[in-house]
């Protein structure tokens, strides 16, 4: 992470955190937005990251193991809740979580019935993100990943 992007997370964060638009780590286990962002896919996709970076010196073949993650992942998808859409007067809530390997992002949108999911992202971090950052700037860069995208 550089410079221009460290001085952007702070920037993100004293404006929305005190407001609390933006859970945090621990506190998000208990919000309604929790399950959307650990909804299993992680597992499945670990098996399959190394074929997606299409690394040309490994040499791979198609194995038993990866049909059936991508089974398990297209059962998982399709149950996956429906996105809501926010208008522009909506109240929206971030939750946020990181571990040592993987961050989770999703966006909520609040109604009178409670909380709508709108939007969720997630990713792995780099071999030396995860051995270098300490958990605190995990969880932060998971806040500026959730403004990114």
């Amino acid at each position: 992470m550089n410079m221009e992007d460290k001085k952007d997370m702070q920037m993100i964060i004293k404006e929305h955190i005190n407001f609390g638009l933006i859970e945090l780590g621990i506190s998000a286990y208990s919000s309604p937005g929790f399950r959307y962002l650990y909804n299993g896919s992680c597992k499945y996709r670990k098996d399959l990251q190394p074929l997606l970076k299409g690394i040309e010196s490994a040499k791979w073949k198609w194995e038993e193991i990866y049909t059936q993650r991508v089974g398990e992942l297209k059962h998982v998808c399709n149950n996956l809740s429906k996105l809501a859409i926010p208008q522009d007067d909506d109240e929206l809530v971030i939750y946020t979580d990181a571990n040592n390997y993987r961050w989770a992002v999703v966006l909520m949108k609040k109604t009178t019935i409670g909380e709508e999911p709108c939007r969720y992202t997630g990713g792995l971090f780099t071999e030396q993100q995860a051995q270098v950052w300490h958990i605190n700037e995990k969880e932060f860069f998971a806040v500026w990943k959730a403004f990114k995208k």
